[in-house]
């Protein structure tokens, strides 16, 4: 269910957020994710889908092993499945959605490669062992013979699961604690309760 206005975060905060996520991503947000996460959740409509049944169903389950639930809801129970299905449909540029689209295809060929099982029926370990490997521009170069671009993939999936974490209703209110007035004001709050004057 959609945040209400009140407790969704506003244009401001919403920006450092974004600052503050490319910093944990190591990278900037693309502009296609930035604009996506700037839309409110109750206005996020999905076009038609630019990917396969497959593809979906793998970046979601990667979404999962990148934010797995914990004391707190997973990626998928926060919607980032939701917010993956958005942007892919209305705002990857086509080279940056081709670039995902490949990653996800070289996951499944791996699976049935080291494993004889499509990505999404294979152990957890067996999925992290593989998301493991794309990870690393090195380890995916030498060992599935990629090229370096490759491995913008799963720069992308972490970009994808990260923003749409952070910008749900659960990682706003629940992983974030999102306050929209912290404290409260009291004008007749006792000097000898402080100890001292605060200054601006």
């Amino acid at each position: 269910m959609p945040a209400n206005n009140a407790d969704t975060p506003n244009s401001a905060d919403r920006r450092d957020l974004l600052k503050g996520l490319a910093i944990v991503l190591g990278a900037a947000i693309t502009p296609g994710c930035q604009r996506a996460a700037e839309v409110p959740v109750a206005q996020r409509i999905a076009g038609a889908a630019r990917w396969s049944v497959d593809q979906r169903a793998i970046a979601h389950r990667c979404a999962d092993l990148i934010m797995p639930a914990t004391d707190t809801p997973g990626a998928l129970a926060a919607g980032v499945g939701e917010f993956m299905d958005y942007v892919t449909s209305v705002w990857l540029q086509r080279s940056e959605l081709a670039e995902l689209l490949e990653g996800l295809d070289v996951l499944q060929q791996q699976g049935q490669r080291q494993y004889s099982k499509d990505f999404v029926r294979l152990d957890e370990a067996e999925q992290v062992h593989l998301l493991t490997q794309m990870e690393s521009a090195d380890s995916a170069v030498n060992f599935w013979g990629l090229g370096a671009g490759h491995s913008k993939a799963f720069e992308r999936l972490k970009e994808l699961t990260v923003v749409g974490y952070y910008f749900s209703e659960v990682g706003t209110k629940q992983e974030r604690r999102y306050v929209p007035m912290p404290g409260h004001y009291d004008g007749y709050y006792k000097l000898s309760e402080v100890g001292k004057q605060w200054s601006s």
